[in-house]
């Protein structure tokens, strides 16, 4: 099941940036001599912060950067999980995430019906533990929402699965613009969190599902490692993988295959590999979106009243517990003796790069 979270990693001796894996690509050039001196330098720093007086039994902090931390030889750049794309094979990325992009970009309001096949091969090593139905809304810039509403569980285990209808309610999720509301419906309880000051009203943050809303190439390519893959015999659809660079993308998932419809460059599959996912152990969920509407006739006042209800309807019934986390502006980091340091999401090491699809 996928989180909502961000994973944020403690800044320890060094603290890193989400983006430590471009700084080399950014300073390619540094030379023996550059990180020589940049090893100097580091070993001087260390001198220096163990002369200065401790306090609360707690030594100070001694900060980098990212590139200062790789030239010094402190810390890695993450690796890509696979070989260096071709000229052409990066043009055509590019073309497909430019297109992708401005696809989304035209998008207003979007719904779809949404089918998910919850894969645990230690229920079962073939066929899908869970088995749901939901729906995906969007409304242009802000506002979207996730919610299963139709679930089935295994019952009768391979060669010839059988499946009976849950009692449990699946995922509720929705972000209005300013706050994400994530609805537990089985223990009516309900997340209300308040996005920072500058993700308000600028697009869908905190989504359950990766490369849905507000697709933007720039920002695919900086979050993470993506390629063309080929597509299963007798597909025509365009096919992507992308594996995580940050730390809280990589604690929801190890890599995504993303399946664009060739005709409206839109997503019309997901095959998300979960963070436990092995070859043989293929935890994965497979997301497959129909029933995709766009720009569809709104003119009826009462139509797009209950269209936009989903978005802004907040309130609940009395038996339920909302529990409000309003956004904190992040502290900066702490001097010695003032608690602890803040934290910086950390970049992910990418496992292995599969040749297996699904």
């Amino acid at each position: 099941m996928l989180r909502f979270f961000q994973v944020c990693g403690l800044t320890l001796l060094i603290q890193l940036t989400p983006l430590v894996s471009f700084a080399q690509q950014q300073q390619p050039g540094v030379n023996p001599q550059q990180r020589a001196a940049a090893a100097e330098q580091y070993q001087r720093a260390q001198q220096q912060q163990a002369q200065l007086p401790q306090k609360d039994g707690q030594a100070p902090i001694l900060v980098m950067t990212a590139e200062q931390a790789i030239a010094a030889g402190a810390a890695q750049a993450a690796k890509a999980p696979f070989a260096p794309l071709s000229e052409g094979d990066a043009t055509y990325l590019d073309q497909v995430l430019n297109v992708w992009e401005k696809k989304t970009g035209e998008i207003t309001q979007y719904q779809c019906k949404l089918s998910r096949w919850q894969y645990d091969p230690s229920t079962d090593p073939t066929a899908p533990a869970v088995i749901d139905e939901g729906i995906i809304q969007y409304a242009k810039p802000d506002k979207g929402l996730f919610r299963i509403d139709q679930r089935q569980v295994l019952a009768k285990k391979s060669p010839n699965p059988e499946y009976r209808k849950s009692e449990k309610y699946g995922e509720y999720w929705v972000c209005d613009g300013e706050y994400v509301h994530i609805r537990d419906r089985n223990e009516m309880k309900a997340l209300k969190m308040q996005l920072a000051p500058e993700q308000r009203h600028q697009g869908i943050h905190n989504s359950p599902l990766p490369f849905l809303f507000g697709v933007k190439a720039d920002e695919i390519k900086r979050r993470y490692w993506i390629r063309p893959v080929q597509p299963p015999a007798g597909s025509n659809d365009v096919w992507l993988e992308a594996w995580p660079k940050q730390m809280d993308d990589a604690g929801n998932y190890s890599r995504v295959q993303v399946v664009l419809d060739r005709v409206d460059v839109l997503p019309k599959a997901l095959i998300v590999f979960l963070p436990n996912w092995e070859a043989q152990f293929p935890h994965r969920e497979v997301y497959e979106f129909n029933e995709r509407k766009k720009e569809w006739n709104l003119l009826d006042a009462m139509k797009q009243k209950i269209f936009m209800k989903e978005f802004i309807e907040t309130n609940l019934p009395a038996t339920w517990q909302v529990i409000v986390e309003p956004y904190i502006e992040p502290q900066e980091a702490a001097q010695p003796g003032q608690g602890s340091p803040a934290t910086q999401p950390r970049v992910a090491t990418p496992p292995a790069a599969q040749q297996q699809l699904r």
